[in-house]
């Protein structure tokens, strides 16, 4: 290690810095990457698997890091069509342990709606009860497990994206 002065000299502090510290780190990696140790998550590309580090993975995109940091393992259904009536149920499934589970239902039946998280809540945006288009949009706590009326929007739409992007 060699001692170097810190930037500010009105400091009287000294860091070390190992010059060869990250050559021999990424080299220590890669060896467990080919060796597949410590490996902790599989990339499925097309008929390929890649074994991975999720810490490395997550160092180097924020996608993955989204992936990782988040609560990724929940799948949620919510309204849709059985054949012929439209539903308003919401089921949640956890990979992890292989089961279903049933949430409160929406206020409205919807097939064709939008559905985003934004931190933390659900929305399911417009869509189809059956009838007619829908503007309403209903908000979903994961904290007190209830469906709210928030806004509606000015037009009433189907069959409609919905994305939230950094916290909006």
């Amino acid at each position: 290690m060699t001692p170097q002065s810190d930037l500010d000299s009105s400091s009287s502090e000294e860091f070390y810095q190992a010059i060869h510290h990250a050559e021999q780190t990424f080299r220590k990696m890669e060896s467990y990457l080919k060796q597949q140790q410590l490996c902790d998550v599989i990339l499925i590309v097309g008929n390929r698997k890649i074994p991975a580090h999720r810490l490395v993975l997550s160092s180097v995109s924020d996608y993955f890091a989204a992936m990782f940091t988040s609560d990724v393992y929940k799948l949620f259904v919510i309204g849709g069509r059985d054949g012929l009536k439209t539903l308003n149920t919401v089921e949640c499934y956890n990979p992890k342990t292989k089961t279903w589970t049933v949430l409160p239902p929406m206020s409205t039946h919807r097939h064709g709606l939008g559905v985003t998280v934004l931190e933390g809540p659900i929305y399911a945006v417009g869509g189809h009860d059956g009838w007619s288009y829908l503007n309403t949009v209903e908000r979903w706590d994961p904290q007190s497990q209830q469906w709210t009326f928030v806004a509606s929007m000015s037009i009433a739409r189907s069959t409609v994206g919905v994305a939230a992007l950094n916290g909006k």
